[in-house]
């Protein structure tokens, strides 16, 4: 039986590009996202390449169904071996302009969702030696902007959320990476600023990344690593 992976956060850029990369490694990978159109796209689309794929319409904002995608996963493919936890949510605005809801959607999805989502997966590692999480942040995560409340404030907390995974699961062997995103991702659906390909993230290059962390030897794990364009500049 193949190992399982999971992308939790999955569209047409990114999200995509990395569960079809991984389904190209060998791994069984399941897919949660809202759209159910597209996930059943992309599983079809899957399948036909000969991949075992599993479309797993799911709201993160959801308790309920993130235990119930998490479930026909194990039904359908197996226990998790690997975790990507890769939330978007729009929420622009500060203190007076942001909208509530806006806001406590990144709160359940980035932070709740994350949560829930990383117990269910560290469950079945620790019972199968050992698996891999990776958290999609954001320079947020170390330097606020300013101008986007909700995120400023989830940035450092998804971050702080896999250090103490790391602290506790490390010695089970469960690697928690947090990959710092310094800069926008080229991409359908990615980026809806207009800028020059020497300014965006390659989905692909990503993929790489993500993949080297899965594959890491346990005698060299990173835990946090940050990612932009050559073009772009730091922001951290």
């Amino acid at each position: 039986m193949s190992n399982v992976a999971v992308v939790a956060g999955v569209g047409g850029g990114f999200g995509e590009t990395l569960v079809r990369r991984l389904a190209s490694e060998g791994y069984a990978v399941a897919c949660f996202a809202r759209s159910e159109d597209y996930l059943a796209s992309l599983e079809t689309d899957l399948r036909e390449a000969g991949h075992d794929a599993l479309a797993v319409p799911t709201d993160l904002r959801s308790p309920d169904e993130i235990t119930a995608g998490f479930r026909e996963i194990r039904n359908s493919l197996g226990p998790v071996d690997v975790l990507v936890y890769n939330p978007s949510v729009p929420a622009p605005g500060h203190l007076f302009d942001v909208d509530r809801d806006d806001f406590e959607a990144v709160y359940e999805v980035v932070l709740r969702g994350g949560f829930l989502a990383a117990r269910e997966a560290i469950g079945d590692m620790r019972e199968r030696d050992g698996g891999t999480v990776i958290f999609t942040g954001t320079s947020m995560a170390k330097r606020a902007f300013g101008n986007l409340l909700a995120w400023d404030m989830a940035g450092p907390a998804l971050r702080g959320l896999a250090q103490s995974l790391v602290h506790r699961f490390g010695s089970e062997g469960v690697h928690v990476a947090y990959v710092l995103v310094d800069g926008a991702i080229g991409g359908p659906g990615e980026s809806d600023v207009p800028r020059s390909p020497d300014e965006l993230i390659s989905p692909t290059a990503m993929a790489d990344v993500y993949c080297h962390l899965i594959e890491q030897d346990r005698r060299g794990w990173t835990f946090e690593l940050d990612l932009r364009a050559s073009g772009d500049r730091i922001r951290i």
